[in-house]
C-alpha cells in the first residue's frame, strides 16, 4: 500500500492531466452520441491511447532524437510503425470486446477505410500530445541544468575568493609589513651592508629574512604555481633563522633530491608545514631530530614531516592544515591527498601527494636523476 501512494505521490500530476483529458473527452462522446459508453470499452482504449503517449515521448522520441543525427531518418518510419501498431492493437482489442467478452462498443466494429482513417487520426493525435511533452520535459530539464552549471560555477567563484582570502592571510602570517615593500626592503639591504663587516651571521639572517619576505609577496596568486625548489630555498632560509633564534641548538634534517628541478607547486605550502614543525615540535633532541624530505618519483611528488610533538593535545596544528587540504583540493582536486597523525612514540607526521599532470617537462626529463640533497642544522 505504501509503495502504491508514493507511486501516486510522484505522478499525482499525470494523473490528474489524464483524469481531466478523459472527463472532457467522455462529456465531448456524450454531447455527439448521447452515451458514455461501457467502462470495459472506455478503459481498454485509454489503456491503448495513454500507452501510445509514453511510448512515443518517452521511448521513441528519446532514442531517435539524443543518438544524432543519422538516426533522424528513422523517426518517419518509427512513426508509421507506431501508426500501424496502434491500428492493429485497436483491433485486436475490439475483436476480443466484441466477439468474446460480448461488450458493445460506441461505434459498430467494422475494419475498413474509415476505421484506417479514423485509427490513424487518432494515432497522430496521442503522439502529438506526446512530441509536446517531450519537448516540454526536456527544455525544462536543460534550463534545470544550466540554472545547477551556473550556481557551481558561482559556487566555484566564491570558493576561489574564499582561497584567495586564506592565502592572504598565509601571507600576513609571513610578512606582517606590506605597507611599503620597497621601502622595507631597501632598509633591509642597508641594514645588511652595515651589520655585514661586524657580524656574518646577523648580515646573513637579514638577508635570509629579506628573501622570505621578498618571497612571500611575490608568491600571491592562488590560481598560480611557482618552482617548488624556490620555496625549498625559502624554507631552508626559515630554518636558518629559528637557529640563529634558538644558538643553533635546534636538530632539523632536511632531504630532497635533484629531480624537483622543474618541479612546480602552489606556493607557502611548505613553508606553512616547515613553520609548523618548529612552532609545535621539540627539536631539541639530537636523537629525535626533525625530518623534512621532499621527492619524485613515479610521477608523483611527496612532501613528509616528522617531528617529535612539544605537547600531547595541540588544536593550533589544524588552523594551518586545514588550509593546506583546502588549498590542495581546490588547485589538484582528486590528484592530491593530504594526512596528518601522531604515532604512539609521539611523533607528529604529515604526508602530502600529488600526482600527475602537475610537473613541466623539464622535470620529467630530469625524473631519472635521485642524487639526494640532505641538509642538516
Amino acid at each position: 500500500m505504501q509503495v502504491l501512494q508514493d507511486h501516486i505521490a510522484r505522478h499525482k500530476t499525470h494523473i490528474i492531466c489524464w483524469g481531466a483529458f478523459i472527463l472532457y473527452e467522455m462529456l465531448l462522446v456524450r454531447t455527439i452520441t448521447e452515451s458514455f459508453g461501457s467502462f470495459w470499452d472506455n478503459a481498454a482504449h485509454y489503456a491503448v491511447n495513454i500507452g501510445l503517449f509514453y511510448l512515443h515521448a518517452s521511448v521513441i522520441l528519446p532514442w531517435a532524437l539524443q543518438k544524432g543525427r543519422l538516426y533522424y531518418w528513422f523517426l518517419p518510419l518509427l512513426v508509421l510503425g507506431e501508426v500501424t501498431a496502434y491500428i492493429a492493437v485497436n483491433y485486436s482489442l475490439e475483436h476480443l470486446l466484441t466477439n468474446y467478452l460480448g461488450i458493445e462498443l460506441i461505434r459498430p466494429f467494422k475494419f475498413d477505410y474509415h476505421y484506417c482513417l479514423r485509427s490513424t487520426w487518432r494515432a497522430v493525435y496521442l503522439m502529438g500530445f506526446g512530441t509536446g511533452y517531450y519537448f516540454l520535459v526536456t527544455t525544462l530539464q536543460e534550463r534545470r541544468r544550466a540554472d545547477q552549471a551556473e550556481k557551481e560555477h558561482l559556487l566555484h567563484l566564491i570558493e576561489k575568493q574564499q582561497l584567495q582570502g586564506e592565502l592572504m592571510r598565509s601571507q600576513h602570517a609571513f610578512l606582517k609589513a606590506q605597507i611599503n615593500p620597497h621601502f622595507l626592503f631597501n632598509t633591509l639591504n642597508f641594514i645588511y651592508n652595515s651589520v655585514r663587516k661586524t657580524s656574518t651571521e646577523a648580515a646573513e639572517t637579514i638577508l635570509s629574512l629579506s628573501h622570505m619576505m621578498r618571497y612571500a609577496l611575490e608568491s600571491g596568486h592562488e590560481d598560480q604555481e611557482v618552482p617548488l625548489l624556490e620555496e625549498v630555498e625559502q624554507a631552508e632560509n626559515l630554518i636558518y633563522l629559528h637557529q640563529v633564534r634558538h644558538n643553533h641548538r635546534l636538530h632539523v634534517q632536511v632531504q630532497y633530491d635533484e629531480a624537483l628541478f622543474g618541479v612546480k607547486f602552489i606556493p607557502l605550502v611548505l613553508l606553512t608545514l616547515v613553520e609548523n614543525v618548529f612552532k609545535h615540535g621539540n627539536l631539541s633532541l639530537p636523537e629525535n631530530p626533525a625530518r623534512i624530505t621532499l621527492r619524485y618519483e613515479a610521477q608523483t611528488l611527496l612532501i613528509t614531516t616528522e617531528n617529535l610533538c612539544l605537547h600531547q593535545h595541540q588544536e593550533g596544528h589544524r588552523i594551518g592544515l586545514n588550509n593546506i587540504r583546502r588549498r590542495l583540493d581546490y588547485f589538484y582536486r582528486e590528484r592530491a591527498w593530504f594526512e596528518a597523525w601522531t604515532d604512539a612514540k609521539g611523533l607528529f607526521h604529515t604526508r602530502l601527494a600529488v600526482t600527475d599532470g602537475m610537473l613541466g617537462k623539464e622535470a620529467t626529463a630530469l625524473g631519472q636523476q635521485q642524487a639526494i640533497v640532505s641538509t642538516g642544522y
